[in-house]
């Protein structure tokens, strides 16, 4: 629910107050069985990316790495996916960001997040026109700053204008989608917008600059793209999880090792150019399966507490308890990231030597 891949929304939509989703997931459809080979039916759930997870589906690693048969699911928004997790008929989901992830878990989705899939860098950030006379956050004070209500953006927008000490309410904010952004942009309605590429960029080139990114605020809001697994079926399935993981490992391994194969995979999955993929992946941080393991992302099960993906959650559903779109912080939140698949999998991978 991250990024826009050409016109068609993907995960950067929240749609953080899924009031569908149920308090009580059901414990069916988890793992069920194959009539092929007596195998398991795996279900794994997708949005557009430019990222190597598109390597992974369309190098079908999940098909390769995981002993069962493979189903992988598009998703065109989160509600649904969420929805079809908390069920247990999916049993993964894939490139969720953390503020709908915190959300889920305070709807009482069960889940645990076991990979970190990528962080936001330069890939989205507040762009202002030139000769707006907006040289700072503090000359934003007064002036209209389109963005997208349900993404990310307000989250980031919001915490960089309060640790500047802004009032986030000094700001005109206009909620738009980012097509629109940009027709209104050209035509002189908008004098700042917080979104990401492939608009952003069409605005860099009508006399566009980047205030801040993402980036800028990866201390206090850290937007990463998540993955995460049913809790039930993770607990019944363990080695399966290590499976996925694997998976996941292999998709990022391919990327740094033929990124001109890697960036065509891309463009084939979202319908976009392979310069388009290279160009949108490179506002990305991708993680490797050593770097889960550190406190920049999942931390180990000793050190979860303190790693940076808890507090993305943490930081991600005192927003929303801020903004009314959840009734409490979750406690304990460090509980739903799960970094010991990781740990196996990079210690029988250490072992073996590969």
């Amino acid at each position: 629910m991250r990024a826009f891949i050409g016109h068609k929304p993907s995960r950067r939509i929240l749609l953080i107050g899924a009031a569908t989703l149920p308090l009580v997931a059901s414990l069916a459809g988890c793992g069920t069985t194959s009539a092929a080979g007596h195998k398991p039916t795996v279900t794994i759930g997708y949005e557009n990316a430019p990222d190597p997870e598109s390597v992974a589906i369309e190098q079908k690693f999940f098909q390769k790495y995981l002993h069962a048969h493979v189903v992988l699911k598009y998703f065109s928004s989160g509600p649904d996916a969420l929805t079809s997790l908390a069920s247990g008929s999916l049993d993964f989901m894939t490139t969720l960001g953390n503020p709908p992830t915190a959300s889920a878990i305070a709807r009482g989705v069960p889940l645990k997040v076991v990979w970190a899939m990528e962080r936001y860098t330069t890939a989205e950030g507040l762009v202002v026109k030139k000769g707006s006379h907006i040289h700072s956050l503090r000359n934003l004070e007064g002036k209209t700053v389109a963005l997208v209500s349900g993404s990310t953006s307000p989250f980031e927008l919001d915490t960089a204008l309060k640790m500047h000490h802004i009032p986030v309410s000094s700001v005109h904010i206009r909620n738009m989608a980012p097509p629109n952004m940009v027709s209104a942009w050209k035509t002189g309605q908008i004098n700042a917008a917080y979104t990401w590429a492939p608009f952003s960029n069409e605005m860099q080139k009508d006399h566009g600059r980047f205030l801040i990114y993402d980036q800028n605020q990866v201390n206090q809001a850290p937007i990463f793209n998540l993955a995460v697994v049913n809790s039930h079926f993770a607990s019944k399935n363990p080695k399966l999880v290590d499976q996925f993981i694997q998976a996941e490992e292999a998709g990022v391994k391919f990327f740094y090792a033929h990124p001109t194969k890697s960036y065509q995979d891309i463009a084939k999955l979202n319908g976009i150019t392979p310069q388009e993929a290279k160009s949108q992946a490179q506002g990305l941080k991708f993680t490797t399966l050593s770097q889960e393991l550190t406190s920049r992302r999942m931390g180990t099960p000793s050190t979860v507490k303190t790693s940076l993906v808890t507090k993305s959650l943490s930081s991600a559903a005192t927003w929303l308890k801020q903004t009314g779109q959840i009734t409490s912080v979750p406690s304990h939140i460090s509980q739903y990231v799960d970094p010991a698949f990781a740990e196996s999998v990079y210690k029988k991978s250490h072992k073996s030597g590969s």
